[in-house]
């Protein structure tokens, strides 16, 4: 096995342990970061996986370009812990996710790894990354992945039990219009980004909508935040 891949399944196994040593304290008037908000700890079968998906990223990189955070620790810290914190606020109304400019499948892969409860679409316009994300589902046996290639733009509006995740596009606050018009209808829209996203959806938001607007801080840092836009009950 290659030291890399030994390195993040021991990451994997001991994060809980580590948690406080690898994740700075916020700034001052930040709130900490629940622990109760990531998991556990991961079985066997997930660092199994999630262990996978990581070697296999690392294979088709040199290509397609698909992560400048190739070293294990990064990998882990960006990647597959800050998925794993987005599904621990999926909603329980939530049955299907849909990721939108999925890139390497973050984090809708690592969702559906850790949710084999949940339909995860994998929105992605690139054929070649498409391509890696389809190998990827079969060689992980992901049952319940589907990869859509398309624009995002070009889907129509996504149902009630829906929630959508948003983490690296183009023009993210040029976009967020767009998210909302697909999200409309959803339960959920969970958006990585900078603070200045909050604002700018909640400057569009009407206020008879019934959707609310709330943000954490992404483990490991002081200016990432993601934005939970829910339905008010």
């Amino acid at each position: 096995m290659p030291p890399e891949i030994e390195q993040i399944r021991d990451i994997l196994r001991n994060f809980r342990r580590n948690f406080r040593r690898n994740f700075p304290h916020p700034q001052a008037g930040m709130p900490a970061l629940p622990e109760t908000a990531l998991p556990e700890n991961f079985t066997e079968a997930e660092i199994d996986l999630l262990s996978k998906f990581y070697e296999l990223t690392l294979k088709w990189n040199k290509r397609l370009h698909l992560t400048t955070l190739t070293q294990p620790q990064e990998f882990f810290e960006r990647h597959i812990l800050e998925s794993a914190f987005s599904q621990s606020l999926i909603l329980p109304s939530v049955n299907q996710v849909w990721d939108l400019g999925s890139g390497l499948g973050v984090p809708g892969m690592v969702i559906a790894i850790l949710r084999p409860d949940l339909v995860v679409h994998l929105v992605e316009a690139s054929r070649n990354k498409a391509l890696f994300l389809e190998e990827t589902a079969a060689h992980l046996s992901l049952k319940n992945l589907k990869v859509v290639e398309s624009r995002f733009e070009t889907i129509e509006g996504l149902p009630e039990e829906s929630c959508l995740t948003v983490r690296a596009i183009e023009k993210m606050e040029k976009m967020i219009p767009e998210i909302l018009r697909l999200g409309a209808r959803s339960a959920q829209i969970l958006i990585f980004g900078a603070k200045s996203l909050e604002e700018k959806a909640r400057a569009l938001i009407y206020i008879n909508d019934k959707r609310k607007i709330e943000s954490s801080l992404i483990p490991g840092s002081n200016q990432r935040y993601l934005i939970n836009i829910f339905r008010s009950t």
